[in-house]
């Protein structure tokens, strides 16, 4: 009788202790019982902010001899930067900057309107 009373404890205490745990974004779990962010996530300009910063980041990693600009051969490590390459160096430098990428970009946005 002992042992069937322990064993309920047990069971009910790590019952309750999964009940707390969070259940993270399995797609398996309902939306409801998902564990959501702690603040909105960003729009507008502060999601455009993020989205540069990110791009420049990725830049910078690509340019590995720190001069501002990729040539075709850094590129290579960019995977947008080097399939659109020609397209971005309106120059015909062989190498692309920045800003060159974010002229790019923004042609690219406003053709697509």
């Amino acid at each position: 009788m002992k042992t069937m009373h322990l064993f309920i404890l047990l069971a009910s205490a790590a019952g309750a202790a999964a009940a707390q745990a969070p259940l993270g974004n399995d797609a398996q779990v309902p939306p409801a019982l998902r564990v959501r962010p702690a603040e909105p996530a960003a729009a507008g300009a502060e999601l455009r902010a993020q989205a540069l910063a990110k791009l420049k980041a990725q830049f910078k990693a690509a340019d590995h001899d720190g001069n501002g600009s990729l040539t075709a051969e850094e590129a290579k490590s960019f995977g947008f930067v080097a399939s659109h390459f020609d397209a971005i160096d309106t120059r015909r430098r062989g190498a692309v900057t920045f800003d060159e990428l974010r002229a790019y970009l923004e042609r690219a946005k406003a053709d697509r309107r």
